[in-house]
């Protein structure tokens, strides 16, 4: 995860303990107590692809490391050459399913970078001649074969299977888009009117939303991180 998700996911784990600490207090109110279910199971899927993602990183060879890299950078050429021309050509659906950006790429298992490397090489086949003036050429075909052939050999059979199980809950930057509209468009609005019967619950359940940046490092001058951390941002 990078800092902002991994920030957020502190601010998920804080507003489900207070949740859980008051139960009670919600346990007549059938949409809250579905809403933190939902609030709960998000919660396990992030765990879920954040074990992934360490997992890839810290199992990777340095060839495979920089065979990734390398198809990572031809994914994305691949990607907007196609929905250059997509867009050039008023193809919607093409435009759609070309569509990749860095921070997609970096989350989610090697398995899924090749099959998402596969899926761009068909859709640009039958295109191949109009993607040369967007630098996609012969060239790059060929070596988007080599690279997949080759990344698909380094990858471990057991990372697979066990990449297939686990991402089948999703990209993880979808799942905080999820966690993020469920919080916003559900449970606040359900909270709200316990700022007038159950004040010290709601106050804690506000509190817990605010997402506090924190970096991780632990020398820092106390008094510049206490003025850093002075203002927490709350999640809008």
């Amino acid at each position: 995860m990078n800092k902002t998700q991994f920030n957020k996911s502190r601010m998920y784990g804080a507003t489900n303990k207070v949740l859980d600490d008051n139960l009670e207090l919600f346990k007549h109110i059938p949409g809250l107590v579905t809403a933190h279910l939902k609030l709960k199971a998000g919660l396990v899927m992030i765990d879920q692809n954040r074990l992934i993602q360490e997992a890839d990183t810290s199992g990777l060879t340095d060839s495979k490391s920089e065979a990734r890299t390398s198809l990572n950078w031809l994914i994305l050429q691949f990607s907007s050459a196609l929905m250059a021309y997509a867009t050039e050509v008023d193809d919607l659906e093409l435009k759609v399913k070309a569509k990749y950006v860095p921070s997609e790429l970096d989350v989610i298992a090697d398995s899924n970078v090749y099959d998402i490397g596969s899926l761009l090489y068909n859709l640009a086949v039958p295109v191949k001649a109009e993607l040369e003036k967007y630098f996609v050429d012969d060239a790059k075909f060929k070596e988007m074969e080599s690279l997949l052939v080759g990344f698909k050999s380094a990858i471990p059979k057991g990372r697979v299977a066990k990449s297939v199980s686990k991402t089948s809950t999703g990209n993880i930057s979808q799942i905080f888009k999820m966690m993020d509209k469920l919080l916003k468009e559900k449970i606040d609005s359900l909270m709200n009117p316990f700022q007038f019967s159950h004040s010290d619950f709601y106050n804690a359940y506000k509190s817990a939303r605010m997402v506090i940046g924190y970096t991780g490092r632990t020398k820092t001058n106390p008094q510049v991180r206490r003025r850093k951390n002075a203002i927490p941002k709350e999640e809008k």
